[in-house]
C-alpha cells in the first residue's frame, strides 16, 4: 500500500475512533448525571472512560499496535496531558491575546489538540506500529 493510502487509512480510523469516543464519553456523562452524580463528577467519569476507550481503540484498531501495554499506556497518558496542555494554552491565547470569540477559540483549541494528539500517538505512543505500517502494505 502506498504511504499516502496507508496514512489516509490511519486518519480515517482515527477520525472514526474519535466519533466513537465522543459518543461513549458523553453517554457516560449523561448516564452518571441521570443516576444522581454531580455534573463535575460525571464529567470526570465520562472523560476517564473516554480516555481509557480512546487508548484501547487507538492501540488495537487505529494503529494496530502489538507493543507493550503498560509502556504504551504510560506514553499515551503523557501524550494526552501534553496535548491537553497545548489545547488549554491555545484556548487561552486565542481568547486573551487574539480576542477571538470563545466558540471559535474552542474550535481552534480542539483542532489543535486533535491534530497534535494524532501526530504524538502516531510517532511516539504507538511508534512500533507506525513506521511503514508493515501490516497495511
Amino acid at each position: 500500500m502506498s504511504r499516502w493510502k496507508s496514512e489516509s487509512a490511519l486518519l480515517s480510523r482515527y477520525a472514526g475512533s474519535g466519533v466513537l469516543n465522543t459518543i461513549a464519553g458523553f453517554s457516560a456523562i449523561f448516564v452518571l448525571m441521570k443516576c444522581g452524580t454531580s455534573p463535575v463528577v460525571a464529567n470526570i467519569g465520562g472523560y476517564a472512560i473516554g480516555l481509557a476507550l480512546s487508548f484501547f481503540v487507538s492501540k488495537k484498531l487505529v494503529f494496530r499496535s502489538n507493543g507493550r501495554f503498560v509502556e504504551e499506556g504510560l506514553r499515551y497518558l503523557v501524550a494526552f496531558f501534553a496535548c491537553f496542555a497545548v489545547n488549554l494554552a491555545t484556548l487561552y491565547i486565542a481568547i486573551n491575546e487574539f480576542h477571538l470569540n470563545a466558540n471559535l477559540a474552542q474550535l481552534l483549541a480542539t483542532v489543535t489538540y486533535t491534530a497534535l494528539m494524532y501526530a504524538v500517538t502516531r510517532w511516539f505512543v504507538f511508534r512500533s506500529a507506525s513506521p511503514l505500517l508493515k501490516h497495511e502494505r
